[in-house]
């Protein structure tokens, strides 16, 4: 690797994640021959690479006179700055970038305090490239648009197109042939089917602590960067991992981009009965709270502990399994053992009542319940610091 010297200059105003001129015209091709061709003709700019299955995937590459000087996401950067510095220098996981500040923004200000030092930060800046690049170059076609006056300031790396990726080529391949089922570690792996995923990965890991441990990090709605670095694995490692679970439809995989986050407490209610779920529904809502109907207890379990709700109305008698046991199972999750639990009932026997205390339920109602004893009820649990079982 091949590096310019350079001393550290004041930071400009020019940044990474800013086109200095208008975009050229968008082409489809290959990353690997276009990329093959710019550093060929030595060209200097910014090739802009963007998936043509999700448009909201896009990396950037700078070159200059037939070198290769950055490669980095147009999104999500700090996810993957966090995961780099994890693998690479664990003592540094406290530095945080900011967030309106660029991944090589950041690793230029941090060798200017101190914090970094330049072998550390050229070694960062090589690490991101070398990553993006395997990314990018598993991309069989994409979407091409090519600035020729983008620059980087100050440049820290000046390295071949064959040094960085020849180490990698192998890691390429197998992103390539992960696409079918992951097609970036941006994507947000989650459980949909909690036997089954269980029974799957037993097959492979006989550890129901790292199972548990994995099981737990899909219920957060992560992207696979993220959950390696919860799990201090490698991300192709990882995602490797996932594609039986994927193919066995035990997980199923989002793109990154999150919709619009509605933050309006969320009320579970698990009931095999419409018309208890049009009730809570109609009572709930214009009230300002969203509602999750479960209509299938034996699904219950995965789904609430994705959305982990703010309390959870539960009905007693119901196919699969009665409310009893599982109230239970949710009070020995990690993830749902603090949420308030309503059981619902149509006896109101005091050996109902305190069976349900046992099992750990919060309070129980008698149904048919009129819709203000509900929203009392509801309002109560979701805004006390302190639940108490009665």
């Amino acid at each position: 690797m091949t590096h310019t010297s350079v001393k550290p200059p004041a930071m400009t105003s020019k940044s990474v994640s800013q086109p200095s001129i208008a975009p050229s015209t968008k082409t489809t091709a290959s990353p690997a021959k276009a990329l093959q061709e710019i550093v060929n003709r030595q060209i200097s700019g910014r090739l802009t690479i963007s998936d043509p299955n999700d448009n909201s995937l896009f990396w950037r590459v700078y070159v200059g006179n037939g070198q290769v000087h950055f490669a980095t996401t147009a999104m999500r950067q700090k996810e993957r700055l966090s995961y780099i510095l994890r693998r690479l220098y664990p003592n540094f996981e406290h530095l945080q970038l900011g967030e309106a500040q660029s991944d090589y923004d950041f690793l230029c200000s941090s060798w200017q305090s101190g914090k970094l030092s330049l072998p550390q930060v050229r070694n960062l800046i090589f690490s991101l490239t070398q990553e993006a690049l395997v990314q990018l170059l598993a991309l069989p076609q994409a979407a091409l648009q090519f600035e020729r006056t983008v620059g980087l300031d100050p440049i820290l790396l000046s390295a071949p197109f064959k040094q960085i990726i020849l180490p990698v080529r192998r890691f390429i391949n197998q992103w390539a042939q992960l696409r079918p089922e992951i097609s970036s570690p941006f994507q947000r792996p989650s459980v949909t089917n909690l036997e089954q995923f269980s029974q799957v990965l037993w097959q492979k890991v006989e550890s129901p602590e790292w199972i548990q441990l994995l099981s737990d990090s899909l219920m957060q709605n992560l992207c696979i960067y993220e959950v390696a670095y919860r799990l201090n694995m490698d991300a192709l490692e990882l995602a490797t991992s996932l594609q039986p679970l994927v193919q066995a439809g035990a997980v199923t995989i989002a793109p990154y981009r999150l919709p619009q986050k509605d933050n309006r407490p969320v009320i579970a209610c698990i009931d095999d009965s419409k018309t208890v779920q049009r009730n809570v529904q109609l009572t709930l809502k214009s009230s300002g709270y969203q509602v999750l109907e479960l209509m299938e207890p034996g699904r219950a379990l995965t789904t609430l502990a994705r959305h982990k709700p703010a309390l959870i109305l539960m009905d007693i008698s119901m196919p699969e399994i009665d409310g009893y046991e599982l109230c239970r199972l949710l009070r020995q999750s990690t993830r749902l053992r603090e949420v308030p639990i309503v059981m619902l009932t149509g006896r109101d026997g005091l050996v109902d009542r305190i069976r349900a205390r046992m099992v750990g339920a919060t309070d129980y109602m008698t149904k048919p319940f009129a819709p203000q004893q509900l929203l009392t009820l509801v309002q109560k649990l979701t805004s006390s610091s302190q639940l108490e079982v009665k």
